[in-house]
């Protein structure tokens, strides 16, 4: 059942574009005869004397003049909307015969500039002239009267659709009045070039356009009031589609009212009007710098009233502005001291709780708390200023993500930080190895861990390379074991030497007693027979103990005679024949002789040597 209806339907389609592509091709083909058409009726409009050329203008004056009597009959029986058509109308056809009227005039003016008697058409010219300035202003009158352009007529209970077809007709209306009074300004040049008395004409035009200046200047004011008011509720309401039309309408009408002034205004200068007051208006409407800048008596203008506007201002708001500054600085004065007070009360607050907290932390909880509460005061100083505290922080919210996303790095050494205090690995003055530095933690932030070395070198260190890697927290216990190896020679007396460490260790007075120390016959050595020694001492006792301990061992073991090997070397020459000829020491290798006649020197070196003292360690 539906192949009826599909065939119909291709059958419009084909119809449809087939007679679309004939209207193609007779326009196509009409161009050309229109051009020369067009053509022909300039050479023939040329080839009309200057009696016909003005009696066809007026004849088409007067046939509207006529058609325009038929229409106003009409209207005058009609109502609603076919009565606005046929008005429209009318005065579409008023401003062609004003234009056709100012063409005859035009022609006139010509026919006398050539030499030529312009005959009866110039006092028809002249009568046109004479009559046109008074029906001109009598309905500007009649269009500025009309209930539409009032401001009245824009009530708060209009739809968005009412305003907008309103402010349609108003823009109408306002260029059917810039016509007229363009039209005017031009009745009043083509008079003055026939020798008229334009006194009337011009004090006529001056009135005209000074009405329309002055009012188009309250409306602009008024708008741009509007404007602001409607700038404040959007702000309030973003999203409120109405307010949002609304804005848009009333941006479109400061525009209009700001063309149409700006026209009005540059006719008032051809008659040497005082325009300074609206062009001063027109670059404040602007809002960015015109060409009326440059104008001496406009720029001093707006000098002026920008000065009053700032000393007004600063008479009306000082007071209000003094108390609020004032009042800010009280607020951040009375935050700074509840923030020492949240210090001090914190501080106490942790050392009386039983809580086992690093110096670090303990650190960052009273500074968060102390900045909290300054940071709480700012925020109600800036409400007392008036600043919205709300996009304030918003708007922090928002640069802090995308700083955050910019540093990434920083955030990772942040959140080390965070879990450095969370675990306590270190604390302040900790002596530890991390991230390949060794040395005493003398600061720490969120970020980074400062390092003072044991040569007093400062290394600052970031969080995430600390935490990332192994922490070696040597001070973390306050005991600490010392590890000394200590060796004698193969030929020495072990109980002897054993008894002689002992000594040694237990007369320390910062060795201590439990733990016990260990002294034991730990290894035998290539070359040498070694003792551990294995004291126990306080952390912040441990290099003093290693070191006199060293000390002491090796007086010891001078003054019992029980040696300690070291490395010696021996170098043995010998001769072709493998006989030994001499034994030289290294400093006489340094300076070799030249070898006896048929030896060959040779660089074997007899690594079978004792050490020196009973024992010895030799290498090749």
């Amino acid at each position: 059942m539906a192949y009826p209806a599909i065939r119909r339907s291709v059958m419009r389609a084909i119809y449809r574009g087939w007679f679309g592509a004939m209207m193609c091709l007779l326009l196509i083909g009409l161009l050309p005869t229109n051009s020369l058409l067009a053509q022909g009726a300039a050479e023939k409009s040329e080839e009309l004397t200057y009696e016909e050329k003005a009696a066809a203008l007026d004849a088409e004056i007067n046939a509207l003049i006529a058609d325009n009597k038929q229409l106003k009959t009409r209207q005058a029986q009609e109502e609603g909307q076919y009565a606005a058509i046929l008005s429209r109308r009318i005065e579409e056809n008023a401003l062609s015969a004003l234009d056709r009227a100012h063409r005859l005039v035009e022609l006139v003016i010509e026919q006398e500039a050539a030499g030529g008697d312009p005959g009866r058409f110039r006092e028809r010219a002249v009568e046109m002239l004479e009559l046109m300035p008074e029906g001109a202003r009598k309905y500007i009158n009649g269009l500025a009267s009309d209930p539409r352009m009032s401001m009245s007529a824009d009530t708060d209970d209009m739809s968005v659709a009412q305003k907008i077809a309103l402010e349609a007709d108003r823009e109408r209306l306002s260029q059917r009045i810039l016509t007229l009074e363009k039209g005017m300004l031009r009745n009043l040049e083509l008079s003055r070039k026939l020798g008229l008395d334009t006194t009337g004409q011009q004090e006529a035009l001056t009135r005209a356009l000074s009405d329309s200046a002055e009012n188009l200047s309250v409306a602009l004011e008024m708008t741009q009031e509007k404007s602001r008011t409607l700038a404040r509720q959007l702000g309030a309401l973003p999203a409120d589609t109405d307010l949002a039309a609304l804005t848009q309408v009333n941006n479109g009408r400061t525009k209009r009212l700001s063309e149409s002034l700006r026209e009005t205004v540059t006719m008032m200068e051809t008659l040497d009007l005082d325009v300074v007051r609206y062009r001063q208006q027109l670059i404040g409407s602007a809002g960015s710098v015109t060409t009326d800048i440059f104008n001496l008596e406009v720029l001093s203008g707006l000098m002026a009233r920008w000065f009053e506007s700032v000393v007004d201002w600063i008479r009306e708001n000082l007071p209000q502005i003094l108390f609020n500054v004032l009042l800010f600085l009280a607020i951040v004065w009375i935050a700074l001291m509840l923030s020492r007070i949240a210090r001090r009360l914190t501080t106490r607050g942790l050392d009386r709780a039983p809580l086992r907290l690093s110096r670090l932390l303990r650190r960052m909880i009273i500074s968060t708390a102390a900045n909290l509460v300054l940071l709480l005061g700012l925020l109600f100083g800036l409400a007392q200023l008036g600043i919205s505290v709300g996009p304030l922080l918003a708007g922090l919210g928002i640069a802090g993500f995308i700083v955050g996303f910019a540093l990434q790095d920083t955030l990772g050494n942040f959140a080390s930080g965070m879990l450095i205090l969370l675990y306590r690995p270190y604390d302040v003055g900790d002596m530890i190895e991390a991230g390949g530095a060794l040395g005493k933690v003398s600061h720490m932030s969120l970020v980074n861990t400062t390092i003072l070395t044991v040569d007093n070198q400062t290394l600052v260190l970031p969080n995430s390379k600390i935490w990332g890697d192994v922490i070696k927290n040597v001070t973390a216990q306050r005991e600490r074991r010392i590890d000394l190896v200590f060796g004698i020679g193969y030929s020495d007396d072990i109980p002897k030497a054993e008894k002689v460490l002992n000594e040694i260790v237990d007369s320390h007075s910062k060795i201590l007693e439990d733990p016990e120390p260990v002294v034991r016959l730990h290894a035998l050595g290539e070359s040498s027979v070694d003792f551990v020694v294995r004291p126990w001492v306080k952390t912040e006792d441990y290099w003093d103990v290693y070191w006199d301990i060293t000390r002491a061992v090796k007086m010891r073991f001078d003054e019992e005679e029980i040696s300690i090997p070291f490395p010696q070397r021996d170098v043995h020459i010998f001769a072709g024949d493998e006989t030994a000829i001499a034994a030289v020491t290294p400093a006489q290798i340094e300076q070799p002789k030249v070898a006896p006649s048929g030896a060959q020197p040779r660089d074997d070196v007899d690594g079978d040597s004792d050490g020196g003292d009973g024992g010895g360690d030799s290498s090749n």
